[in-house]
């Protein structure tokens, strides 16, 4: 309907509800003359007036206490087991208060429905359904919904109580600083997210229904009454929702045009009530005014709001034409879904940190470019990337249809669960891939596809391969990089398919990228003061070109030629405050302007492979909400992905044969568990973790339990069991990664890192999982807390931009002070706090070492030649370092070393061969000790576009 025609409407409506009976029939019938849609929206309106008790005609200000006058408040009474203290919020769909759970004695909300709603059985059971959907939420920026309950035949609904201010209350006049908005509207994208996926519909997104902590965390309220996907759940056969068409629900400044015509909805309704809340939060004004719902109804269909940039001029153009992109009348103009909002936000937000202001950055520009300085070419580099960037989300894209793997198929190409990384050869017909063997060596082998007899071309050696593999067009010739374990740079080789010597090729080299398609030259990166893309002669090495650079801190990754030879394409990371953020870009190769093909996010991409198609690329990245790496289609150039794998399994590594029929990829899955034991007989460890999914750190409580970290669908969460696995607690929510834990001295708190801000920060909890709080509230990135000597201050990593530094803070929470690093990586302080010992870099040696001095002097008063990964810790007592061992050797990921102070004594504490371990940690009493223990499962497969050969 156009917004003609819905003045025709309002107007008869208008008329229309004055009227009652015969009248308004005969009014409705002379006035509509026929017109089927214009009587039927007519009649759609009045129903909804009557159902919602006079909701279109009053103005927006009284809509807060439609259906409620009536209702008698039960403040001061017992309602079941809920004891009601006051009223809080008021609206139609009933009168929420604050109330003491008497059972488990915890502040809650509590919601009633008006009594009209309690009549309709179908909208009884339709309102239990809903809510009960809506209570699988989980999510740190949405306000949990604990029950769905009845007492004396009333329906109501139990809530988190959420302590703090509306988003309408603490929005100023002028609208909300943009580093605020920005924090904040990030984490209420992702909770709409999270929502969206699980196919839920809030509704009724509006400022009121968002609150903000004292802690400045926001929270979205009310999804009790949010609107399930059809088909998404079903209870006893009912799967309509509580809005139907026809039945208008919601608040009108924030409604989507569908919603106020009461037209079926999605998700994308949301996304335009975002936006709506965007613009006001912003500019402080609302998008769409009236003096009645019918007027503002009637501007919602017809207006367009100016951009918020020509209400608040400092306003980004990014973030203005987001809004306007979600406030698009027809949904399918909009962005789609959310995570396309909350990319576009992280991206504003990470060039606001960078300081770069897209308001004066044009001024600037125009005065550089007169003098030809070094900063108008990376300014302009900077436009070209932005522009890219906003083209591609803000104008229109050519259609595609959607790439798919038709009759697809997998087949497992190993089964000797040691494959770390495979490479198929562009015919199709073989894979080279490299194992880990038994003692932790690597071995590379070349097999046919049609054949399990493998040719071994590299014995085992101490060395790492980096890069991946890559393989020349006739499949003759594997290039490949190793590196020593301890060093700072690989080695490039060349070796025939058919076995030999290998060659050397280039020295320094850190990543490896393609072959050219002439077979001429082979890229690869190099790290030093800068980091490097260059290609050399792919027979000799000879005749290095650099082809990109960066600054040191960015990293580049798998260069690949494109198909026609014209342009390279690469993973770039860099890092804002501490925060990764990953794109994929491209560029000539002969120089030029980079070009964005997706732009950046917080998600790691991986690996990129071509197919003969210039038009497509395979990607391999982090899935956001599990972590896991899957295999994506990425069509070009429109950057749009489309998912390949999606199951619980990680996949390392991409490759495609030249007509694109055959993937290969290592398929891989970390199994881990917690073990305990006695001191005296470290042997006899027994495994405690029921599922084999722990994460990284250990810890013990005064009383002898273990907290620990254990991942969830590849989420960390912490955990707290009894030390035989016994009445095991989760004590962090489900919506973000908690990782990291320790456990204060007297056992009263645990302190650990949590990524539930959108980065990593530190928290604190109390050790029953209540009172969690953010303990470092400081700029840029905070991790691996743990508690000082004196028990009463926290010490963590601090990363602000490219400063490292350690920080401390009081564990009853206070300001933040900077530290000085101990050393480059690890470091340890001694129980009684006097020593400190820490990891160092030996440039005469090329190794690392570990440094033990005073926490009071300058210079170490000695050395240990070794070089710990993971663990490094000193004895209960003070009187041994406890360490894993990085360097070659037998078993070093496996074995837990220690080493005796003052003496030249290092014994083997415990080795769990062939697995690794990770952690290991003493009780406070001395007597027993817990480790995570882990080996990793890894094997080749194939995904193919026709049936697999058998």
């Amino acid at each position: 309907m156009t917004p003609d025609q819905w003045e025709k409407v309002s107007e008869i409506f208008h008329q229309a509800v004055e009227l009652e009976g015969a009248e308004r029939a005969s009014l409705i019938k002379r006035e509509c003359s026929g017109d089927i849609e214009l009587r039927r929206e007519v009649e759609s309106l009045l129903s909804a007036h009557t159902d919602a008790d006079g909701f279109i005609e009053q103005p927006v200000a009284d809509l807060s206490s439609l259906s409620t006058d009536e209702m008698p408040s039960l403040a001061g009474t017992t309602f079941g087991h809920y004891k009601v203290e006051n009223s809080i919020g008021r609206g139609g769909m009933g009168e929420v208060y604050r109330a003491l759970d008497t059972k488990l004695n915890r502040k809650v909300a509590l919601k009633k429905l008006p009594d009209e709603f309690v009549t309709d059985p179908s909208f009884l059971k339709r309102f239990q359904h809903e809510a009960q959907a809506a209570a699988t939420l989980n999510h740190p920026n949405v306000a949990t919904i604990y029950s769905v309950e009845e007492f004396e035949g009333k329906p109501f609904i139990t809530m988190e109580y959420v302590d703090g201010k509306t988003l309408e209350a603490v929005t100023p006049g002028a609208g909300l600083d943009l580093r605020v908005f920005l924090d904040w509207f990030i984490q209420l994208s992702g909770a709409l997210r999270h929502a969206h996926e699980r196919g839920i519909t809030h509704r009724d997104i509006k400022p009121g229904n968002i609150m903000v902590t004292a802690n400045g965390i926001p929270k979205i309220l009310d999804f009790g009454l949010a609107q399930t996907s059809r088909g998404n759940y079903s209870v006893n056969g009912i799967s309509d929702s509580l809005t139907e068409p026809g039945r208008i629900m919601g608040t009108p400044s924030y409604m989507s045009p569908e919603q106020a015509e009461g037209k079926e909805i999605d998700h994308r309704s949301d996304i335009f009530s975002f936006g709506v809340v965007m613009y006001e939060a912003l500019t402080g004004i609302r998008p769409f005014t009236g003096d009645s719902n019918a007027e503002l109804v009637s501007n919602l269909l017809k207006e367009d709001p100016p951009l918020v940039s020509e209400i608040r001029s400092e306003v980004p153009s990014l973030i203005a034409r987001l809004v306007a992109r979600c406030l698009a009348k027809q949904r399918n103009d909009r962005l789609q879904n959310m995570q396309e909002v909350r990319t576009i936000l992280a991206e504003a937000r990470a060039v606001l940190r960078a300081g770069t202001s897209t308001l004066s950055f044009g001024r600037r520009l125009y005065g550089e470019a007169s003098t030809g300085s070094a900063l108008w070419r990376a300014a302009a580099a900077f436009v070209v990337i932005l522009a890219s960037f906003a083209g591609w989300y803000f104008f229109p894209r050519e259609n595609r249809s959607p790439f798919t793997f038709e009759n697809l198929s997998i087949r497992r190409l190993s089964q000797s669960q040691n494959v770390v990384y495979a490479h198929i050869s562009p015919d199709g017909k073989s894979v080279a891939y490299n194992t880990i063997e038994v003692n932790e060596d690597r071995s590379m082998w070349i097999r046919r596809i049609d054949d399990r007899n493998a040719l071994r071309l590299v014995g085992p050696q101490p060395v790492q391969y980096w890069g991946g593999l890559e393989i020349s067009a006739d499949g003759g010739q594997i290039y490949y990089i190793t590196a020593d374990r301890l060093a700072r740079h690989g080695t490039l080789y060349r070796i025939s398919s058919l076995g030999g010597t290998p060659r050397k090729l280039v020295e320094t080299v850190n990543d490896l990228g393609s072959l050219s398609r002439d077979g001429k030259r082979i890229l690869f990166v190099r790290y030093g003061e800068a980091v490097s893309i260059l290609s050399a002669n792919a027979e000799d090495g000879s005749g290095e070109q650099v082809h990109a650079t960066v600054p040191n801190g960015s990293i580049l990754r798998d260069p690949q030629f494109s198909p026609d030879g014209r342009s390279i394409f690469y993973i770039k990371l860099e890092r804002i405050d501490g925060v990764e953020f990953w794109s994929l870009v491209t560029r000539p190769v002969e120089g030029g302007d980079e070009v964005v093909v997706l732009p950046a996010q917080r998600e790691r991409l991986s690996e990129i492979a071509f197919t003969d198609d210039p038009n497509s690329l395979l990607l391999n990245s982090a899935e956001p909400e599990t972590n896991r790496f899957q295999l994506s289609y990425v069509s070009l150039p429109d950057g749009k992905l489309t998912r390949i794998t999606n199951d619980l399994n990680s996949y390392f590594g991409v490759s495609v044969d030249r007509k694109g029929n055959n993937i290969v990829s290592a398929q891989r899955y970390q199994e881990k568990r917690i073990w305990v034991g006695d001191l005296s007989d470290l042997s006899n460890m027994r495994a405690v973790s029921p599922e084999a999914n722990a994460y990284l750190k250990v810890d013990w409580t005064p009383d002898g339990r273990i907290v620990f970290d254990a991942a969830d669908n590849n989420r960390p969460h912490i955990w707290i069991c009894d030390d035989d696995g016994q009445n095991c607690q989760q004590l962090t929510p489900n919506g973000s990664d908690d990782s990291q834990p320790a456990v204060s001295r007297d056992g009263q708190y645990v302190v650990f890192t949590s990524t539930r801000g959108g980065f990593n920060q530190v928290w604190r909890m109390n050790i029953d999982g209540s009172n969690q709080v953010l303990l470092a509230n400081v700029e840029g990135l905070s991790s691996d807390p743990r508690f000082a000597p004196d028990g009463n201050t926290v010490i963590f990593h601090w990363v602000q931009g490219t400063r490292r530094m350690l920080g401390k803070v009081p564990v009853e929470g206070g300001p933040s002070v900077e530290m000085p690093l101990y050393g480059d990586s690890h470091w340890t302080l001694s129980p009684d706090g006097a020593m400190v010992a820490y990891t160092v870099w030996d440039d005469k040696d090329e190794r690392s070492k570990v440094a033990i001095r005073p926490v009071d002097a300058d210079q170490p008063i000695t050395y240990l030649n070794v070089a710990p990964t993971h663990i490094l810790k000193w004895r209960y007592d003070g009187n041994a370092l406890i360490y894993k061992e990085r360097q070659a050797g037998d078993q070093p990921h496996a074995t837990v070393m220690e080493w005796i102070v003052g003496s030249s004594e290092h014994r083997e504490l415990i080795s769990v061969e062939p697995e690794y371990v990770l952690d290991f940690t003493y009780s406070r009493d001395g007597k027993k000790a817990a480790i995570i223990r882990g080996k990793l499962i890894t094997d080749a497969i194939l995904l193919s576009r026709r049936s697999p050969v058998n």
